[in-house]
């Protein structure tokens, strides 16, 4: 606005001088061509001249505005003389897509789209919709003419292509194409979530672990998103070295290469713990599990304590009962502590923590759990009458109950 203001006061300023200028000695402008002359004073023939511009300026504005070449475009007169406006029926697709009515949105994208200016974004909204209602052979047909009439490369369609038929179940068709999108765009952040998706998918820790230091280069995960897949990762070297190391030095390498937040990573903890159960190690495993625990909380360890056979299991209990006086309520805890008493023949002690477990447990996994235990129990204390009662309820609680079928009387 103050640029406008400036300008105009300096051509006003200009006009003023000029005008003066020549009102002293107007001028004389003479242009003679081919017999035909031209006689004007100066001060008119400035002012032609700048009407002259001024009128060409606008021309030239105006037809880069209406763009004149759309007259000879096909589309644009087919829009004019047929009541059917390709324009009109591509918003109309947009809306029945967003609306989810899969069959009426491909109708209008696909009647649309030879005569859109940008009939490739048609196709491929109507292979999104062709997915959408299980159409496999219209989604291929709708991509290859979006692949065909693109006017930039296809890379982005060959994407989304991949992510359609990732999400169809066709994992392997969509990793090829992935690959070899990557070696034309290596740094896509799309492409390698998709990677990522897909080798969870298909339980490639390998090439996923492989693939972990361009996730991390490119910030394809947030932070937690990253750590989450470190220990996923973890997990599974510290199963596959267990499964083909028959000593433990392979295990042990593994596990100190982890840093520090990954030891302290529960699952992470619990595979090492399994893999050195496995191998024969439970002193170890139980001399880490109780160090884990005093720094960081976890049932799913103290579960775990519960199915180590070892000689120390009156030691445990002590160390246990301790844990118990700060969690008086803890489900997972006493139940460990019957299994333990089991372990050191504490029958009385064991049916103890059995129904204190039983009595707090909220979950209908663990009430099951609970029951199965304690009714085990009982039947070989010679309770069988309350051996049965568990049982029963321990089948009723299962997540997977039984189906009702015929049952002969009883006797």
């Amino acid at each position: 606005m103050v640029k406008a203001f400036i300008i105009l006061l300096l051509a006003l300023g200009f006009g003023a001088y000029l005008s003066v200028f020549l009102a002293e000695d107007p001028g004389y402008v003479l242009v003679s061509f081919r017999g035909y002359s031209l006689e004007a004073t100066l001060a008119a023939a400035v002012i032609t001249l700048i009407i002259v511009y001024v009128v060409l300026f606008g021309i030239l504005k105006l037809i880069k505005v209406f763009n004149p070449a759309k007259l000879f475009n096909k589309a644009t007169w087919y829009s004019l003389l047929n009541k059917k406006n390709p324009r009109k029926q591509t918003e109309l697709g947009w809306q029945k897509l967003l609306l989810g009515q899969w069959q009426e949105a491909y109708k209008y994208l696909v009647e649309s789209a030879n005569r859109s200016q940008t009939p490739s974004v048609n196709y491929l909204a109507a292979a999104y919709a062709a997915y959408q209602r299980n159409d496999q052979l219209a989604c291929t047909f709708c991509l290859s003419q979006a692949k065909q009439r693109s006017l930039v490369p296809t890379t982005g369609i060959k994407t989304f292509q991949a992510l359609l038929e990732l999400k169809a179940g066709k994992e392997e068709q969509s990793l090829a194409l992935l690959l070899a999108i990557k070696k034309e765009q290596p740094d896509s952040p799309y492409v390698l979530k998709l990677l990522k998706d897909i080798y969870l998918s298909l339980k490639d820790w390998d090439q996923l672990n492989s693939l972990l230091p361009e996730l991390e280069r490119n910030k394809i995960l947030t932070n937690d998103g990253l750590l989450n897949l470190k220990e996923q990762l973890a997990v599974h070297r510290l199963h596959k070295a267990t499964v083909q190391s028959a000593n433990n030095n392979e295990l042990k390498t593994v596990w100190s290469s982890f840093n520090k937040i990954l030891k302290k990573r529960e699952l992470v903890m619990e595979a090492y713990l399994r893999a050195l159960l496995t191998s024969g190690n439970s002193a170890e495993a139980v001399s880490l599990l109780t160090k884990f625990i005093k720094h960081q909380w976890s049932d799913r360890l103290v579960e775990l304590l519960g199915y180590i056979d070892n000689q120390d299991a009156a030691e445990h209990i002590l160390l246990l009962e301790g844990w118990v006086k700060g969690r008086p309520k803890n489900v997972t805890l006493m139940l460990t502590l019957g299994r333990l008493s089991l372990r050191n023949k504490l029958w009385g002690k064991a049916r103890k923590y059995f129904e204190s477990a039983l009595h707090f447990s909220n979950s209908t996994k663990s009430s099951a759990e609970i029951n199965a235990e304690l009714g085990r129990l009982l039947e070989h204390l010679g309770e069988h009458e309350k051996s049965l009662v568990c049982y029963r309820q321990a089948m009723d609680l299962m997540e997977r109950k039984l189906p009702d079928l015929p049952m002969p009387n009883r006797h």
